[in-house]
């Protein structure tokens, strides 16, 4: 039992339809306040990846473990 299309809207064809522009003012944008948004977001970006290279890098102040095979002479290091 198939039905037939019936159209249930009365909107009209592409053809048929009539389109209008309006302008809508709007205050002028604060382009310091914009500016400072910007540098915030980009130095809290550039933060957060510094951050996340840091946390896979060793820290400045590693020490090699106490019972390392490295010894002080093949190191580099002289006391």
């Amino acid at each position: 039992m198939s039905r037939n299309y019936q159209r249930k809207s009365g909107h009209r064809k592409y053809e048929e339809r009539s389109f209008s522009v309006r302008a809508v003012h709007r205050d002028p944008v604060d382009l310091h306040l914009l500016a400072q948004v910007l540098i915030r977001r980009t130095l809290q970006h550039s933060g957060e990846s510094r951050a996340a290279r840091r946390a896979i890098e060793p820290p400045d102040t590693f020490r090699e473990p106490a019972g390392s095979t490295v010894s002080v002479a093949e190191s580099g290091r002289e006391r």
